[in-house]
């Protein structure tokens, strides 16, 4: 079963990283003049700059060329394509869990015990997420 993409087209998907970076951008800029945390205004104007500047590069690719959004689409389906992805995700999975492990192992060893717990609970939610979307998958196959 092939599953359905969030946004029917690409074009669609550009237009709503336009917004969403539009709003974030007034967000962070109102209350960077109203006074909060200036990090965190900081953050939403500078999550909103990238999404408005993604968009407008994304939108400006598909109307250059009006057969790219097909291709694309094409590309995305491939059947190598996927494969290729799959793979990628695959082995990211275990560098990762490689990282964490070493992570909580150096935390250990110089008696950071918080630190520690901290990456033995990502790495639990590692391998649960992995494991409910395997189950997930199978199940649907």
């Amino acid at each position: 079963m092939i599953k359905k993409p969030f946004c029917k087209n690409k074009r669609s998907m550009f237009s709503i990283f336009l917004c969403v970076g539009m709003l974030l951008n007034g967000a962070g800029t109102i209350a960077g003049l109203n006074g909060y945390q200036t990090s965190l205004a900081g953050f939403s104007s500078g999550a909103g700059c990238a999404l408005i500047i993604t968009g407008v590069i994304g939108m400006a690719v598909l109307k250059k060329s009006r057969g790219a959004e097909k291709q694309l689409e094409i590309d995305t389906n491939d059947e190598r394509n996927v494969k290729i992805r799959e793979k990628s995700a695959y082995s990211a999975f275990f560098i990762t869990l490689f990282a964490l492990t070493a992570a909580a192992v150096y935390f250990t060893a110089i008696e950071n015990l918080d630190a520690c717990f901290i990456i033995v609970i990502l790495m639990a939610v590692h391998v649960l997420s992995y494991l409910i979307h395997l189950w997930l998958n199978n199940r649907k196959l």
